[in-house]
């Protein structure tokens, strides 16, 4: 049968011991700075959820955690595969990230964890009943909403805590009982129901100015404090857009040494089509249009230039979401998108009346 890492134990043949409770806290501890957890800025009880599991595998030989299987909810770049990579990496375990666009059948999914797997030097290996077995692992499914129907009902077997076969359209079948599954999606109304009462719930918010500051700061520990803060400034919400406007401004700044900071930060924002108030331009096209009423989700990809996609997934969640130091700027009343008290405020910023829906 395949062959399992052990970490400790009797099977272990080094005879390493058993980590103490001190040890397995230590590698969860996000202000442990050798500690993967602690990579990851913000959202403390989606991370301690993560934290209280791998606590719970690295006390087991094969680090397996079979208790709970994990769904993670949030907007588009809000950090949900970093978060399940930073797992995985923590309790030390192969990670492989299957997207949903790719599969076809269950067949697809069982040639994409084989081949994952032959390439980290752990080949599957078929047992004398046929059956071949998954060795610790995280498995992670992003977008899982948009699997066929095919895939979902073999998954349904295979993460079900008392199945945990995944039996494929050609008649093999892979034990999962030591896989930690992990599925993660921007839209949570889009679930199977199925799925719910298999995976608890981890959610992920948009993060504040502070937070993005510390994560620029982690990426780039050349730049002054003052200089994280304006890459926050001008990137509010998405770490992924803040961490490429900070490149950017140190391109610039190589090229034309003479500039501050400050006017770098400025020339990088027109050229991302970013105001001074840190708001990209296709945000202000969706506030202008609410200014004299509501708007219909339809005629949102018409306003935007964008498809309905990209307005579903990237520019709507970033208006329509609250964070500790940044209110929603845009609600859904029953004609479709109004402008909130804070969307009101943000076009007088601009010279623009505007007045709530009734």
């Amino acid at each position: 049968m395949q062959k399992h890492f052990v970490f400790f134990g009797p099977k272990d043949s080094k005879g390493r011991p058993a980590p103490t409770d001190a040890q397995k806290r230590a590698r969860i501890d996000r202000n442990n700075p050798d500690a993967p957890f602690s990579r990851f800025i913000g959202n403390d009880r989606a991370v301690k959820k993560l934290q209280v599991a791998a606590f719970k595998a690295l006390g087991h030989p094969y680090h397996m955690m079979r208790d709970l299987s994990f769904a993670i909810y949030g907007p588009a770049s809000a950090g949900k595969t970093t978060l399940a990579r930073l797992y995985a990496e923590t309790v030390q375990l192969p990670f492989l990230e299957v997207s949903p666009k790719s599969l076809r059948n269950v067949d697809d999914l069982f040639d994409q964890i084989s081949t994952t797997l032959r390439d980290a030097g752990i080949p599957l290996v078929e047992g004398n009943n046929g059956q071949y077995k998954l060795p610790p692992m995280v498995v992670f499914i992003d977008e899982v909403h948009a699997l066929v129907d095919s895939v979902v009902q073999g998954l349904l077997k295979a993460t079900e805590f008392n199945d945990a076969m995944l039996v494929t359209e050609t008649g093999r079948i892979l034990d999962c009982f030591a896989a930690t599954w992990m599925i993660a999606t921007t839209d949570e109304g889009k679930l199977f129901d199925a799925f719910r009462t298999r995976f608890s719930p981890v959610q992920l918010q948009y993060l504040t100015r502070v937070e993005l500051s510390k994560i620029v700061r982690i990426a780039n520990p050349d730049l002054s404090p003052a200089v994280c803060d304006l890459v926050s400034h001008y990137n509010a919400r998405v770490p992924r857009k803040a961490l490429e406007f900070a490149r950017y401004m140190k391109l610039v700044r190589e090229m034309d040494e003479g500039l501050s900071w400050e006017q770098v930060a400025r020339q990088v924002a027109e050229d991302e089509g970013i105001d001074q108030y840190g708001m990209a331009n296709v945000h202000y096209k969706v506030l202008r249009s609410l200014a004299t009423g509501p708007v219909a989700q339809r005629r949102m990809p018409t306003i935007t230039g964008r498809k309905m996609e990209e307005v579903d997934r990237f520019i709507m969640p970033w208006l329509m979401t609250e964070t500790d130091d940044q209110p929603a700027l845009v609600g859904v009343g029953p004609r479709g998108y109004i402008l909130t008290d804070a969307g009101v405020a943000e076009l007088s910023k601009r010279g623009i009346e505007a007045a709530l829906a009734a």
